[in-house]
This record gives C-alpha cells, structure tokens and sequence, in this order.
C-alpha cells in the first residue's frame, strides 16, 4: 500500500481517490474548500488551498506521502510538480509544468518548434489593442491566460468586443493575462496521450461538440471514436506527439484539444493531466484503459506496462451532459429530482450521475460549470451510443422555481412541470431578450473581520452574486437580489485578484474586481475530524 497526495478533492477528482482507495492505497487529500466532497472519503483531509505549495509539502511529508497527483485540474499541475520536487518524489517537473499550463509560454514553445496553432496575442490591461488586432484576424477567442473551466470565454467580432469584455477575462487569470486567439470553425478533438520515457502513444481521439450561443466553448458531447477522415486523425495525432516532444513531457499523460476544418488541423492546447469531464470514463468504455491505474504508477515511479497503454477493441461511446437549453433542464432553483435510477438502468448506459440536489440553481449554459450530470452509453455506431445517451437523459424529470423576467413592478413565480417544457420556454426567453445588457456593479464596500471578508454589494438588476477567488468561485451564490452580503473565510488561498460575479435571472453574468488579500493560515483534518 502507498499514501498517495492528492491535489484537489473536487467532484473531479472524487472517483480517482475512489479508485485509489479500491486498489488499496491510502489517500492524503488538500482542498481549500472545508466542504470539499472528497473529505467525505479521504483517510486524511488537509484544508489549505494547493497553491500554498510548502504547507501542502509538509503535509505530504508529515503523513508519509510516496507520490502526487494532479486529478482533472489544471490548476494542480503546478503546484503538484513543486510539492514533489520539495519531497523527492517523482514528477513532470516545474519547467514542463509550467510550459503546458500557461498559455502564453505554451504558444511561444510551439511557434518556435513550427507547431501548428491559432494565432494568438497576449493580452493586458496596459496592451495597445491597435497592436494586437493587427495580429490577430476577427472573429476571435478572448479568454485568460492560466486559468480554464471557459470562465472569461468571450467570443470578439471588433475591437469594441475586446474592450468590453476584458476586464471579466483579466479577473480569472491570477496573474492579469488574456489570450486573444483567431476562432478557427472547425470539429474540435480531444486527446488522451499516455508518455512513457518520452515517447507517447494515442489512446483516444474523440469529438468534443459544443452548443451555440454564450456556451460556446463549452463541451457538451464527446463521441467515439472520431468521426473525421482517417487521415486527418493521423494529422491530430503527429501535431499532438510533436506539442508533447516539444513541451518536453516525458513520463505523464497529456490532454491535446485541436480543431480540424477540413485538412487544416491546429492544436488549441494540451494538458499534463487527465481531463476532467468524464473523459476517464469514455478512455475506459471506449478503449478498455485504465487512466486512474496509469496516473498512480507514474506518481510512484513504477514502470507502466503495455497492458496498461495500448488500447483493445475500441467501443463506441458517448457522453451526453445534462444542461439547461439547448438541453433538457429547467432553468431556476431545483425544487426536486426523479427518475436517476431509471437513466442509469436504460439500455446503453455504463454510468450516469448528477452534480446537482435540490436547491441547487441552474443557469444557462455558459462555462463548464454548467454542465449539471452526464449520460455515458455505448453502442454499436457513435451515433447510436448518442440516441441511446439522450434517450436515457429524457428520463430524468427535474422539477425548478424560477423567477422569469416581468415586467418592472411585477413578479411571478412559476414551477417548472417538467424538463423538457421548461427547456422550451428557457428558448422563448432567449428570444425576447437577445442583446439584453449584463449585470452592472453599482457599488461595493469591503471590510476585513479577523479572517473574514465582508463584502456589501449593489448591482442595477436583481442577481445571485458569489465572491471569486483566484478565479474560481469561493463562496456559495446568494440570493436573487440588488443588494447584498457575502462572507468568505480566508484560509491562505489567496494569491491573484478577488472578484465578484453577478448572475441575473437569464443567466447573464458579469465579472468586477475588488480587492487584492494577503494570504492567511490552514488547517489539517482527518476524516470524521471536526
């Protein structure tokens, strides 16, 4: 048996320290989140955000950790490279995580090797954007440096495009860095390649579909095996071999996105992590591997068989997730859920699950967030595996209170009676309003108590708010409301910007920044610990 760390205790990673534990590890698990899932499983919980790199060391040292892992997070990879290097363990190393996290660095190591790639511009609050318009054709991709999730995604038609949206870019990038990268219109693929003393092998390469609308970016089908040509298949694999030689990755596994229109393929990015989004399950239905087996060899050093790498008979797969429209849930507050057990008992499925109870709100689909639980099926075509995913997802019946917009002085309230009526009338709304105006700060006032932070807020329009934290949501939503409060406890997570994000009743989000904080203390728990 080992003690494996874990970096994350997220949803993502919860099947991971799962499987971990079924095999017979011991598993360290460090989460800034106190609520974190994970805890609930974990033999020991350790409650300080991972980026505090030398309190997450001393945890691993102080509880025998003999590896570490980076789950389904990009953000982990680089503070998981450090911790092991600090502990003597085994790694991807610093300067390779660095390089296969950070957009810029990544886009300025392919350029050289000749990599095929968008082109691209880094992108401040002090850029001269007469410049970087000259680099970079319209329509283009407007997003954050080093953060990921498609929060801050926009899509940009102008320069005018760019100057609204870069502030709520800045705000996810912990070090004030945008990406404006050329939209190539194409079918996107996602990789999973396994390296082995610096030579990889492709295990899957799968179509990432994604939705119209403010959702862009956001994958919400992954079929396989890929429908494209084979030769553009074999085209995505030598560019996603060349980024993980030039990246120098040499023992890991790397998560290549490209796009393919028509024999033009280009590499969006690539990972050091197995992707999240279920893609461990499509790799185990699809291609018979067991990427959570490969991930804990390589953490611990040990030699990864044949047996673990190279795929059997490949088995068509399909992941349908569960989102308000374009698909099937209702928009608003989750009053009640039915009929999980019989999605999971349908003909085709090999595994569903919900990342959502009752009280839960679901919005429109705009970032990864948005995706509220998932359908995998197989069958005997791509497409078949897809009919029978939906088929099962029509299943579930997801009952809401939703507050739609009226007109000023009144308000309504109106239960959702069913997911797919709902979802229809979520398409009616969306047409009334089109190029409704998002969510406006008004004011904000901040105080610091002890450890705690105060934030009052004022917007132009009833929203839910939350407090970001290095670009990810660090409270729970608030509310529906102009005015209001949110506390968040500081537990030394903080090293880049704190913002606030306003939700209106549509969906429509907002990003402001408001305040910079110094990094506080952490605490270490052990399972059924207070």
């Amino acid at each position: 048996m080992a003690t494996l760390l874990f970096l994350g205790a997220s949803v993502s990673q919860l099947p991971a320290i799962r499987h971990a534990q079924a095999a017979g590890h011991r598993v360290v698990a460090v989460d800034g989140d106190a609520d974190a899932v994970g805890f609930e499983v974990a033999d020991v919980c350790v409650n300080v955000d991972f980026s505090h790199v030398e309190q997450v060391a001393f945890a691993g040292e102080t509880h025998g950790a003999d590896g570490v892992l980076a789950i389904s997070s990009d953000r982990a990879v680089v503070p998981a490279s450090v911790v092991a290097e600090l502990l003597g363990l085994p790694g991807i190393g610093v300067d390779v995580a660095r390089a296969m996290t950070d957009k810029p660095i990544m886009r300025a190591n392919l350029a050289e090797a000749g990599v095929p790639q968008p082109r691209h511009a880094v992108v401040t609050a002090n850029t001269d954007l007469d410049s970087v318009v000259d680099e970079t054709p319209f329509p283009a991709v407007l997003k954050p440096a080093d953060s990921g999730g498609q929060r801050g995604l926009f899509l940009i038609h102008s320069p005018t495009d760019i100057e609204r949206h870069l502030q709520g870019t800045l705000a996810f990038s912990p070090t004030g860095r945008a990406m404006l990268e050329e939209f190539v219109d194409g079918t996107e693929l996602n990789g999973i390649v396994i390296v082995r003393d610096g030579e990889p092998t492709l295990v899957t390469l799968s179509d990432r579909l994604r939705p119209t609308g403010a959702g862009f970016g956001v994958g919400w089908i992954h079929s396989f095996p890929s429908a494209l040509d084979p030769p553009v298949l074999e085209r995505a694999r030598e560019i996603a071999f060349d980024a993980v030689r030039v990246l120098g990755l040499r023992d890991g596994i790397a998560f290549p996105q490209l796009i393919a229109a028509g024999d033009d393929v280009r590499l969006i990015e690539i990972a050091a992590r197995i992707a999240a989004g279920q893609m461990a399950d499509l790799v185990r239905a699809g291609a018979g591997i067991e990427l959570f087996d490969v991930a804990i060899a390589q953490a611990l050093g040990r030699p990864v068989p044949d047996t673990l790498v190279v795929p059997g008979t490949v088995c068509p797969v399909a992941i349908r997730f569960l989102t308000a429209a374009p698909g099937i849930l209702p928009l608003g507050t989750v009053t009640s859920i039915h009929g999980l057990d019989a999605v999971r008992g349908s003909p085709g499925v090999v595994a569903a699950g919900l990342y959502f109870d009752v009280g839960t709100t679901i919005t429109p689909v705009q970032v990864d967030a948005d995706r509220r639980g998932y359908v995998v099926a197989m069958g005997d075509t791509p497409a078949e595996a897809l009919e029978l995913a939906d088929a099962a997802a029509r299943r579930l019946v997801v009952r809401t209170r939703r507050e739609p917009l009226a007109a000023k002085g009144a308000r309504f309230v109106i239960p959702a009676a069913a997911a797919v009526l709902a979802a229809a009338a979520v398409g009616i709304a969306a047409v009334l309003v089109p190029h409704a105006p998002r969510p406006r700060l008004l004011s904000d006032t901040i105080r610091t108590r002890g450890d705690r932070l105060q934030v009052l807020y004022a917007f132009n329009e009833p929203v839910r708010a939350e407090l970001l934290v290095n670009g990810r949501p660090a409270t729970r939503l608030s509310s529906l409301g102009r005015r209001g409060e949110l506390l968040w406890r500081d537990r030394g997570s903080v090293s880049g910007p704190v913002a606030i994000e306003g939700i209106d009743r549509s969906g429509r989000r907002a990003v402001f920044s408001v305040v910079r904080r110094v990094p506080g203390a952490a605490r270490v728990r052990h399972r059924g610990a207070a």
